[in-house]
């Protein structure tokens, strides 16, 4: 009987999961629920799923987590001390470590004694050199644990292993400029297989203009903001990752889909949210390319990345000062069953590809690789 290794990628509306045989690592499926919360409903419907699948046996259940805060960083078998540190990890990431430690613990009730695995989206980001992961902040608050962490790690080493393929180049030649734009969104600056910067930080707010969130902030707003409207420091973060980003610019949805159609109206809302967001992608390409002496490749994932040719479009333009030379007719074409593709036209120096995110394969893989060094 085939043996099968679950893969859950838990979110706060969502609950993504998949099944892979566990010599292969090839999926046998894959599927999305969209429910409000993981609870027990939403593993009811897994169960059907997976058997209407034929996976009747699995080996173990890997986790993706967003957030291993200062203790955990590479993938590691869930035991109680593991479960305390993402616990301890929560402030760090208080729309997503929540939901998967709910996926962890109804996993746990569901497939009693088998191994549970948690895989973290911080552990690529676990190479970036000192320069770029520490905070001007006082010592006591770097003791604390104030560093860069990052996150989309999952994403940005799939991005990473899947244009190394494309492109037939070794790994150890590439800079990497990676763009996982969805609701969430982060740049990662890859250079010979390693994070050596990220746009995200210590938490998901900083960095790009996302959905719901701002992004990079001048740290003196929340204290003006507190003073000017007797708001509490609860209200002000609660507000940065509810009701900024691309919903407080467009002032009528966190959707890109949307967005996007009503920019084509002439919504100055529109139009203005599109800009800010594009502006600040294409400033971080840049950065990074600066940081690593050069760009081979850029690649863009996630929803938004990978499903938007106009998104890739309005931030590739003015990078050609980089050698960026974006095919329209390549770039238009790529499709829902591509997994990867090069859009760069033929005088582009710089490789630009769309790769579609495959987080679970991930998370299946590094699973596999914590059951055998633990030896289970």
């Amino acid at each position: 009987m085939a043996t099968h290794i679950l893969a859950f990628n838990a979110g706060s509306a969502t609950l993504k999961f998949a099944a892979f045989d566990v010599v292969s690592t090839v999926s046998v499926t894959d599927s999305v629920i969209e429910h409000p919360a993981v609870d027990a409903a939403a593993f009811d419907e897994v169960g059907r799923r997976l058997r209407a699948a034929g996976v009747t046996a699995i080996t173990a259940v890997g986790h993706r987590v967003a957030h291993g805060g200062p203790r955990l960083s590479e993938a590691a078998l869930i035991d109680a001390s593991v479960e305390r540190a993402i616990e301890l990890a929560t402030p760090l990431a208080p729309q997503h470590n929540p939901a998967a430690l709910a996926g962890i613990r109804l996993a746990r009730q569901r497939w009693p004694g088998l191994p549970q695995v948690a895989v973290f989206d911080t552990a690529f980001h676990a190479s970036m050199p000192e320069r770029a992961a520490t905070y001007a902040v006082p010592q006591a608050w770097r003791h604390a644990g104030v560093r860069r962490y990052g996150f989309h790690g999952l994403s940005h080493q799939h991005v990473f292993e899947t244009v190394s393929a494309t492109l037939e180049r070794d790994p150890a030649d590439l800079r990497i400029v990676s763009c996982h734009l969805g609701n969430g969104g982060s740049v990662c600056a890859i250079e010979r297989g390693r994070s050596i910067d990220t746009s995200m930080g210590m938490t998901a707010l900083e960095g790009l203009v996302m959905g719901s969130r701002s992004g990079d902030l001048d740290p003196g707003i929340p204290g003006f903001v507190m003073r000017t409207f007797g708001m509490d420091h609860e209200q002000v973060e609660a507000a940065l990752y509810h009701d900024s980003g691309l919903k407080a610019l467009s002032a009528v949805s966190a959707d890109l889909r949307q967005i996007e159609a009503l920019a084509c109206t002439g919504n100055p809302g529109a139009l203005l949210a599109l800009q800010v967001h594009a502006y600040r992608v294409r400033k971080y390409i840049g950065a990074y390319a600066a940081a690593m002496g050069g760009c081979d490749a850029v690649a863009f994932t996630g929803g938004a990345g990978e499903n938007s040719p106009a998104l890739r479009w309005r931030i590739l333009q003015g990078l050609e000062f980089l050698g960026i030379c974006l095919d329209e007719r390549r770039n238009e074409a790529f499709g829902v069953s591509d997994e990867a593709a090069e859009l760069q036209a033929p005088q582009s120096r710089v490789a630009v590809l769309a790769v579609r995110a495959r987080e679970q394969r991930v998370i299946a893989r590094e699973t596999v690789s914590v059951l055998r060094r633990t030896g289970l």
